[in-house]
């Protein structure tokens, strides 16, 4: 079975051509918005699989909003490549968001038929007070 090693929220990535070295550029953990609802600019979830050989499986990227609703932003089938490691980016166009707090990127793995969660990746989103926006 696929382990998930790491998995990284960003503005960014950049992946080296020759050597396969991944940057990461400016990590996301929050936005602040100047109004509801919002579509934030786009960003990107990295992610790192540790693989056993014959591993094929699918990766879920999904948006949990503070709400409960649950909304599917990707997919991606992955077949076994021979290799231990493998990269999956997944580069969201912008997310829509209708409330303040706790959203969770959901990352969820199917190897046979069933799909189970392996990491909840927070964004906080906060609107920008009438204070701030009186004194800009």
């Amino acid at each position: 079975m696929p382990r998930l090693l790491y998995a990284m929220v960003c503005n960014d990535i950049i992946v080296d051509r020759e050597t396969g070295a991944t940057s990461f550029i400016r990590t996301i953990e929050h936005a602040v918005v100047p109004e509801l609802p919002v579509t934030l600019p786009p960003l990107y979830v990295g992610t790192m699989w540790e693989m056993e050989k014959n591993d094929t499986f699918s990766v879920a990227l999904q948006l949990l909003a503070p709400s409960g609703k649950m909304e599917t932003l990707g997919v991606q089938d992955v077949k076994d490549t021979g290799t231990m490691l493998h990269k999956l980016n997944f580069q969201l166009p912008g997310i829509p968001v209708a409330a303040e707090g706790r959203h969770m990127l959901v990352i969820s793995i199917r190897t046979d038929s069933e799909w189970e969660s392996v990491q909840e990746l927070p964004i906080f989103i906060f609107k920008e007070s009438a204070q701030k926006k009186a004194t800009s």
